[in-house]
Order: structure tokens, then C-alpha cells, then sequence
């Protein structure tokens, strides 16, 4: 994994609640064309929260990042996503999601800029912006909503555009009453660092499906 790139995050804690969990993480990789409006957009929100929130807050939170995603849909071209409801299985997915996000966080000054480090990065190139939201929620009546929009999407549809869309829509569902914890990144986090088209065709990231159609 490259282990050079920033990240601005909001990571929520976790409560003490009895139902079992369900995991869901989705990852958006949009071309921005060599513009940071996206990045610097969702930079703004991402600081604007705090690592604790209302339940209230966080939806509002996450329904300013879905608005974002939305208009960026048609410049989606590589995701991935999981949907994991098997029990004692979702809390060990987020965990590892965090910590392998976490892991490649830039934390020294020499990590950024335009030159490039051939132990780190394969181009200078800042084509892309990758968004990384991840939920570990309580799996109860309340979130049904939630569970039913994710399970509505046809396996064919897994990985085209309009698959994605109904992934965003479907944070609009999520009860933040029952949410155990939840996590959001952005990469790059600086003006400085880029991600490529030659970084998300290499190592680390072969785990991307390209999203095709509509």
C-alpha cells in the first residue's frame, strides 16, 4: 500500500449497545481533471465536524457529503464497496478499513509535493480524489430503511454509476440513533499530494472495480 497520502478524517466513537453489528463501507475514486474544487469541498466539510456529534449532526454531516458525491457521480470511475451483516464479522471489517486507511496517511513533510519519490508513487499526476465512508451501525428494526435501499440493488448494478447513486441515496437512511461508530477520509488531503492513474492501477489498490454505465 502506498503510505504517502493524506488524509483529513472524522472517526466517531463507539457506544455500548446489545444488538449485533452490521458493517458498510463504500469508496469512490472521481477524476477530477486536474481540479481541486471536489477536494477542497469536501475538505470543508469533513473539518467542519467534530470526532463527537449528535446523531442529528452526523446525518446532516453525511447527507452534505452525499449532495457532493451526487453531482460528481457522472466522474466516477473506479469504487469498490462491502456489505457485511455476518455476525462478529462487521466489527473486525471496520477495523481493518480504518487502520489500513490510517496506515497510508502522509505524516512527514518530505511525503508531499510534485517530485516524485519512486518508493512511494509512480506519478506526480493528480488526476483523482479518492472518498472513503465507512459505518459500523447496530443491526435492529431501526435501521431497516437502510438495510432494505442496500439490499434493493441488483447484483448487476453492484458496480456501475447507478448502483453508486443508490449507495449515496442510501445515507439519507441511516438511523445515527443506532450507529456504533463511523468513519470518512478523503485523499488527497492536501493541494500539494495527487493521486493518479498510475497509483490506483498499482499495488495496494487492486481490490478497485471500474464503475461503468449509468
Amino acid at each position: 500500500m502506498y503510505n504517502r497520502r493524506g488524509f483529513f478524517s472524522k472517526v466517531g466513537s463507539i457506544f455500548e449497545r446489545q444488538g449485533d453489528s452490521v458493517f458498510f463501507g463504500v469508496q469512490f475514486v472521481i477524476n477530477i481533471y486536474g481540479e481541486n474544487i471536489l477536494r477542497n469541498r469536501l475538505h470543508h466539510v469533513i473539518e467542519s465536524g467534530g470526532s463527537i456529534e449528535t446523531p442529528e449532526e452526523k446525518r446532516s454531516y453525511y447527507k452534505r457529503i452525499a449532495a457532493l458525491l451526487r453531482e460528481d457521480l457522472p466522474f466516477l470511475e473506479y469504487g469498490f464497496w462491502d456489505y457485511i451483516t455476518k455476525k462478529g464479522e462487521a466489527d473486525a471489517e471496520f477495523n481493518d478499513w480504518v487502520t489500513s486507511i490510517s496506515a497510508m496517511m502522509s505524516t512527514e513533510e518530505e511525503e508531499l509535493g510534485d517530485e516524485i519519490d519512486e518508493m512511494h508513487r509512480l506519478s506526480s499526476d493528480k488526476s483523482y480524489v479518492v472518498i472513503t465512508l465507512l459505518f459500523l451501525l447496530e443491526n435492529i428494526d431501526e435501521q431497516a430503511p437502510f438495510f432494505e435501499k442496500i439490499d434493493e440493488i441488483e447484483e448487476d448494478d453492484y458496480f456501475t454509476k447507478s448502483g453508486f447513486g443508490s449507495l449515496i441515496d442510501a445515507l439519507a437512511y441511516i438511523d445515527f440513533e443506532y450507529s456504533y461508530a463511523d468513519a470518512s477520509f478523503i485523499m488527497p488531503g492536501s493541494d500539494e499530494d495527487g493521486v493518479s492513474w498510475e497509483d490506483i492501477r498499482g499495488e495496494g489498490w487492486e481490490y478497485l472495480k471500474p464503475v461503468m454505465g449509468f
